[in-house]
């Protein structure tokens, strides 16, 4: 979906260069979506049980939906460094990060217990 507002962005007279954050958010998204659908043979090749494996996608696709809203909140913002600018999104990287990380800890575990 950001696609759209970063195509109209770049169309407008003069050809401006999209907001940094908008391109992060979009590229992000799509990674996002790839690194979801693969999650699907990790939970299939997966030892652990059905009620492990869900909440491991849900702290995955949750992480996303994270860091996506991070992203796009730092655009609509327009803050240019989240870093220098300590900006008030961190908190949602973070909880991104720790999601993701958790997520794919207990896909790793079930994977390697079904070698």
């Amino acid at each position: 979906m950001l696609g759209y507002p970063l195509v109209a962005l770049r169309q407008r007279a003069g050809n401006p260069p999209a907001p940094r954050y908008l391109n992060v958010a979009h590229v992000g998204a799509i990674l996002q979506g790839a690194l979801v659908l693969g999650l699907v043979w990790a939970a299939r090749l997966s030892d652990l049980s059905s009620g492990w494996n869900i909440t491991a996608a849900w702290l995955v696709v949750a992480s996303g939906v994270l860091v996506a809203a991070k992203d796009t909140i730092n655009w609509l913002t327009g803050v240019e460094d989240e870093f220098t600018e300590k900006a008030r999104t961190a908190p949602l990287g973070v909880a991104g990060a720790v999601a993701l990380t958790v997520g794919l800890i207990i896909f790793i575990v079930g994977d390697l217990a079904a070698l």
